[in-house]
């Protein structure tokens, strides 16, 4: 399925071409939204009213290069788990910085690099935004730990619409995952009018703003916490990592 919807929820507001350099780098929760970074992007992410969060912190992810598929070198992650009041969705939001080295687009290099993809839409270009829709078994889930310990998680497999920003110079990048529970099968069969209305509630389930700087004072900073977040699969959800500057 590859027809364009009208407006990605990802594209709340024009895609900034570089940060603004005045800016401290400050990420964590904020006035506008529970994830919020001052620069490299300038972004808030904010939620439905009917999410709320459950765990958020900061960590530290060893991150596959070109040369290698073990993880060979240190990533940064922000990261915030919400999920929906009555327990059947979640989103996380993730954002990577390979410090100093640049991300490969897409699914290059990721755990879903040769799986089926339900639906894509955008580019994968350095300065815009990505949508995919494809399923991932739960013990491949980097999250669902996490989700779990606060009670909103589950043993079925997760349908994920998953959004992914590259910053122009390419070393940073954001991810946000919509998601829902699966009935556990080896093929799962969705019929295309349960995939629009599924692409429909995860386009409106949360707003990405990006702008030329948010007050670094106005954030409070996540603390270094994986609350149980797998680092080794989410090394494995970001992706490749180039060896090139990305700065």
């Amino acid at each position: 399925m590859k027809r364009m919807l009208p407006v990605l929820a990802f594209l709340i507001l024009a895609l900034p071409g570089a940060a603004c350099a005045d800016w401290s780098l400050v990420r964590g929760s904020g006035p506008l939204a529970s994830f919020e970074s001052s620069a490299r992007p300038a972004v808030a992410v904010k939620t439905s009213r009917d999410f709320a969060t459950v765990a958020q912190g900061k960590m530290t992810v060893m991150l596959h290069d070109e040369r290698s598929l073990y993880g060979t070198e240190n990533g940064t992650v922000w990261y915030c788990l919400s999920a929906r009041d009555h327990g059947d969705s979640q989103l996380a939001v993730a954002l990577a910085d390979a410090n100093g080295r640049g991300w490969y687009p897409s699914n290059v290099g990721s755990q879903f690099e040769n799986a089926r993809i339900l639906y894509s839409c955008g580019s994968d270009r350095p300065g815009t935004a990505d949508q995919r829709v494809f399923v991932r078994p739960v013990q491949l889930d980097p999250w669902m730990d996490a989700f779990r310990a606060h009670g909103a998680g589950w043993n079925a497999s997760v349908l994920v619409s998953q959004y992914e920003w590259l910053d122009s110079a390419g070393g940073t990048k954001l991810l946000v995952e919509y998601r829902e529970p699966l009935a556990a099968e080896l093929c799962p069969v969705i019929e295309e009018a349960d995939l629009k209305a599924f692409i429909l509630r995860a386009n409106t389930a949360f707003s990405a703003r990006f702008s030329e700087g948010i007050p670094s004072d106005s954030i409070t900073p996540y603390a270094w916490d994986s609350e149980g977040v797998s680092a080794r699969l989410l090394s494995d959800v970001l992706g490749a990592t180039t060896g090139n500057t990305g700065s």
